[in-house]
């Protein structure tokens, strides 16, 4: 394990808590466009403009659904996943600042920790301990060709590549392996194909039930894309993945960065990622501009009250943090 560079800062602007649902605590948060969007499990989805704070829509589980616990935003489309005692998955039409149902709730594979990622025709739907299932969905919301696939246990996650051909899966590869237990894998989907197949696994070491778990979504092995290469925060730190082909594992190396990571977002060259030092959640700000080397340039404690951080995201100025019962926390670039 390499040790990153640091110079580090201590930010010492407060943060501020962005609109909240009573009673209701954030667990995902999302920025797409000037579009900032927060599932609050039995309180519903509410999508307000980032830019004015104006609240344009908040979507109420729709009846057969407990909650709204994670969301993909695509292609005009919500789909949004309940991950409380029996799994539902349903899709909105987002146009206009009003969402329609366009696809009521279909029972899907169940968690705990689950994970949803669509792109370019593909939904996939992590299991958490259970399989995957992949839809096929059709520019009017509709879902087809549905399978399962994948191990009967150990999907906390799934992040789909930018032309939905390949899934970069969080993943408990079991023991008794030749191989650290927790680490990810990449898998072919395809759009038709009835059995994708795996394309590259890496077990990363200390990562795994790690400070940062909750459920019933926010397992603490979260993926995001940085160019070619696929960024994941764990247990152990930060790895780097470089991408061959896309999907394909070429290299890694794995950076101590001090603290547990559960959490990452890109913003241009800089990975946000949030975890915890000595069970004291805390964001860092991570510039990436030499992949090889890393450096930390700053890093600020979070506010949460003894809630978890679960998701953030990156907004226009502004970096988002879900914190449970803390609610949602909105904090300025530095």
């Amino acid at each position: 394990m390499q040790k990153l560079m640091i110079i580090i800062m201590l930010v010492l602007v407060g943060c501020t808590e962005e609109y909240t649902v009573p009673n209701h605590s954030p667990g995902m948060v999302q920025v797409v466009d000037d579009l900032l969007m927060v599932a609050y499990g039995e309180g519903g989805l509410v999508i307000s403009n980032e830019n004015t704070g104006e609240i344009l829509e908040q979507i109420f589980p729709p009846r057969g659904m407990n909650s709204i616990d994670d969301f993909a935003f695509t292609d005009d489309l919500i789909f949004v996943l309940d991950s409380r005692n029996r799994d539902f998955v349903a899709v909105y039409l987002f146009v206009n600042g009003e969402a329609e149902l366009v696809t009521p709730p279909i029972p899907v594979e169940g968690g705990p920790f689950n994970g949803i990622s669509a792109r370019n025709g593909n939904l996939v739907i992590a299991g958490g301990t259970t399989f995957l299932n992949r839809f096929r969905y059709s520019s009017s919301g509709a879902l087809s060709n549905s399978i399962s696939f994948g191990r009967d246990r150990g999907h906390p996650d799934v992040l789909l590549s930018s032309d939905g051909q390949a899934a970069f899966i969080s993943t408990d590869f079991g023991i008794g392996l030749d191989i650290e237990r927790f680490g990810v894998m990449s898998l072919l989907i395809g759009d038709d194909l009835e059995i994708p197949s795996v394309i590259s696994e890496l077990g990363i070491e200390a990562a795994g039930f790690t400070e940062g778990v909750t459920t019933p979504i926010g397992f603490p092995i979260q993926t995001t894309i940085y160019e070619d290469q696929l960024l994941v925060a764990h247990g152990g730190g930060l790895t780097i993945i470089r991408l061959a082909n896309n999907y394909v594992f070429e290299s890694s190396s794995t950076f101590s960065i001090g603290i547990n990571a559960n959490a990452i977002a890109v913003n241009g060259n800089d990975a946000y990622i949030t975890g915890y030092q000595e069970s004291n959640p805390v964001l860092l700000q991570v510039d990436l501009s030499d992949p090889d080397n890393p450096i930390i340039i700053s890093q600020q404690p979070l506010e949460t009250n003894g809630s978890i951080p679960t998701s953030i995201a990156i907004g226009s100025n502004d970096v988002y943090v879900a914190t449970g019962n803390a609610g949602l926390l909105k904090i300025p670039f530095n």
